[in-house]
């Protein structure tokens, strides 16, 4: 087994974990931080809208030195994408 292969195999398996992990903060911050809004975000007025991305900034800032922290325990760095709806990145430290 080549050594990028085995590297593959362990990210596989640290990323399960991680999206345990994440879950267990996530599901907490939003019982904490949801809007309490009975309109989906289509039909959401301006300032609405508004409150839900600063609330996601918010998650941003949370979770971030969380998740980079996790990552490096376990000798890796992560790579945010400049576009959210892109996956963070992980290298070997």
């Amino acid at each position: 087994m080549s050594q990028a292969t085995s590297v593959q195999i362990e990210v596989d398996a640290l990323t399960e974990e991680y999206k345990k992990y994440i879950q267990g903060l996530r599901q907490p911050w939003l019982d904490q931080n949801r809007m309490n809004s009975k309109d989906v975000y289509e039909v959401m007025r301006p300032q609405e809208r508004a409150e839900v991305h600063r609330r996601m900034e918010q998650w941003d800032h949370y979770i971030t030195p969380l998740a980079e922290a996790w990552w490096g325990q376990r000798g890796y760095g992560v790579v945010w994408p400049s576009d959210n709806l892109k996956p963070m990145k992980v290298h070997k430290l």
